[in-house]
């Protein structure tokens, strides 16, 4: 099943979603705003489908900010949404009764002991693992092999989590890997790409 992306953010009191975009680092948001409802709804219709909301104004400020998650409400469909995750504190704040699954970019986390946090006060909250040049992003200027990080996120109890390789750069041997021994994991992809062996994808819908 492909999950459709949308970069939303909390304009003029207003819920709205832009032409943004996926990177290595931190999503984006576009330059072209429609409301998110609205756009949700004549695209989707009535569907039950889970679409997944990123939060772009905690991304911009590079920490959790409510304005998103306090007025985001997407009804008909499961939301799982994507921000700034850097503390269980942050967890806490971020906890939307709409909201299905929490969606966290592993390099954002502060810290492993965190993140074991993290995981003991949430089973809604999911690590996605950012690639840029084929290798993991595990925090400032550092990577790993993904199969390793994805290795160590089950060992500490995330047995689903995300990969976001926005630039296409992770090698067809390594998504084989883990599309076999991680049968979980959900790859976040641009249109460009057909992914094999995997149950669901997300893919930016475009505005």
């Amino acid at each position: 099943m492909e999950i459709p992306a949308f970069f939303a953010s909390y304009i003029d009191q207003k819920m709205m979603v832009s032409d943004g975009r996926f990177s290595a680092v931190t999503p984006k948001a576009g330059e072209r705003f429609l409301p998110l409802n609205e756009t949700i709804r004549k695209n989707l219709g009535e569907e039950r489908t889970p679409v997944v909301i990123v939060d772009c104004d905690s991304f911009e400020l590079g920490e959790f900010s409510e304005k998103v998650m306090k007025h985001l409400r997407v009804p008909g469909k499961n939301v799982w949404l994507m921000t700034c995750i850097r503390t269980v504190e942050d967890v806490f704040d971020a906890f939307n009764k709409d909201a299905e699954f929490v969606l966290a970019p592993y390099h954002f986390i502060a810290s492993d002991a965190e993140l074991r946090d993290i995981c003991n006060v949430s089973d809604s909250v999911v690590p996605v693992i950012s690639i840029h040049k084929g290798k993991a992003i595990i925090g400032r200027r550092r990577s790993a092999d993904a199969v390793t990080v994805l290795e160590k996120l089950v060992s500490i109890g995330y047995y689903r989590n995300f990969i976001l390789d926005s630039e296409n750069s992770l090698d067809g041997y390594t998504w084989s890997v883990i599309s076999e021994d991680y049968p979980s994991t959900i790859p976040i992809v641009d249109r460009s790409l057909e992914m094999e062996g995997f149950h669901h994808t997300i893919m930016p819908f475009p505005v």
